[in-house]
């Protein structure tokens, strides 16, 4: 059981490469969006994001505890999820894909604002919030940018 835990909470042990493990961990959790989730069907964006987000918690928890490390960064479930919220509600395009990416890296390694302060909660809801609000954080930035670019795209095309 062991081994199940740390080979999906790990992301098929991407967490155990030994320099940037959550940038090669959301590069994951990219590809499975790309992948898995369609996004012509918004209103199952809800069932995506509640499945990845107390799966990620429920395995991030017991994660820590086979670890027996606080937030081992082996564990790089919640940089998935953290990512399949910032790209929700949004095009499945080549901009929002790699904007979604950069911006969401950026935000979960500065842990800009209330979102450091979320890491200091305890168990598999402590380790994958932070992600879930820097997905958040970036998933309202791409919104602005769809709005700016939407409505003066005739300025710069």
């Amino acid at each position: 059981m062991k081994r199940i835990i740390v080979f999906f909470s790990s992301g098929f042990y991407i967490g155990y490469i030994k320099f940037a493990s959550g940038t090669f961990g959301s590069l994951l959790g990219l590809l499975f969006w790309i992948l898995f989730v369609q996004c012509n069907t918004y209103s199952y964006h809800f069932l995506y994001l509640g499945g990845i987000f107390i799966f990620s918690i429920l395995l991030s928890y017991i994660a820590e505890k086979v670890y027996d490390v606080k937030d081992d960064c082996k564990i790089i479930i919640d940089e998935i999820c953290g990512l399949w919220f910032a790209l929700a509600f949004l095009p499945k395009n080549f901009y929002f894909l790699t904007t979604g990416f950069l911006v969401f890296r950026l935000f979960d390694i500065t842990k800009p604002f209330f979102i450091k302060t979320s890491q200091k909660l305890n168990g598999g809801f402590g380790i994958v919030i932070d992600d879930v609000l820097a997905g958040i954080l970036t998933n309202i930035v791409l919104h602005f940018s769809k709005i700016i670019y939407y409505k003066y795209k005739q300025l710069f095309f």
